[in-house]
């Protein structure tokens, strides 16, 4: 094969290549513009009236348990143009709108649902800026508790009554679930009522000046959740056995 030949088909194979070059960049940029208007299809119902702007989000929210109520918390920050805080349950049948004023560091507002029917909720929350701008949704969860929850409830049990020349004993089996301490009521020397508490960490309760053979009452306190705003008591136990009529 002669120099002239070689240099033929080189040649050749040089425009070859270049022919494919070209042909794979029209390819590559023809697919890159179908996938922009793809794109631009999906998000076209977005930016049509122009580019969406989003109220600044809630920092945090927090649902608090209580009895038939529930307490709504939440934070704002850096968000002093905000001045609605809107929440949606029930399926956002049910609404509120609480007018609020930030400023630019972290603000915190509680509010109280009351007329909450016991069972768990779905909350959505939205902020609205002074311009009118909505933010995303911020989405989570709470109960409120009533006579379901109050009738699960039972007195601690007691487990011995003792008296000395300082007042009456009670000690107490473990406490159950939920409970938060016990109260008692019972009668002095001088004839008066008197009322104790103890919290459920304790097992023994002392009544100051307790009167001897008399008996007393007692009950125990609940709370559904760690931070619930409010206490369930049983109601008022009366015991049989009373105080010994001897000092120990």
């Amino acid at each position: 094969m002669g120099v002239a030949t070689v240099k033929i088909l080189f040649t050749k194979f040089i425009n070859d290549m270049k022919k494919i070059h070209r042909n794979l960049l029209f390819i590559l940029t023809f697919a890159l513009l179908v996938s922009c208007e793809d794109f631009m299809d999906v998000h076209e119902k977005y930016i049509e009236d122009g580019e969406i702007i989003y109220a600044p989000k809630v920092d945090s929210i927090e649902f608090i348990a209580g009895q038939e109520r529930i307490l709504f918390r939440f934070w704002l920050y850096n968000s002093p143009n905000v001045k609605f805080v809107n929440l949606f349950w029930n399926d956002d049948q049910d609404s509120l709108v609480v007018p609020v004023s930030p400023t630019t560091g972290l603000d915190s507002m509680d509010v109280l649902l009351p007329d909450m029917a016991e069972k768990s909720y779905t909350f959505n929350v939205y902020t609205v800026d002074k311009y009118g701008h909505n933010s995303l949704k911020e989405t989570d969860f709470g109960s409120s508790y009533g006579d379901v929850f109050k009738s699960s409830l039972a007195n601690r049990r007691i487990k011995d009554v003792s008296i000395t020349d300082k007042g009456g004993s009670i000690s107490w089996y473990s406490a159950a679930e939920n409970l938060i301490g016990n109260e008692v009521r019972y009668e002095t020397n001088n004839g008066e009522k008197a009322v104790v508490r103890m919290s459920s960490a304790e097992n023994e309760v002392l009544c100051p000046d307790a009167k001897t053979s008399s008996t007393f009452e007692y009950r125990s306190l609940f709370i559904p959740e760690k931070l619930s705003i409010d206490t369930f008591a049983v109601e008022w136990s009366a015991y049989e056995t009373p105080f010994p009529a001897i000092y120990k």
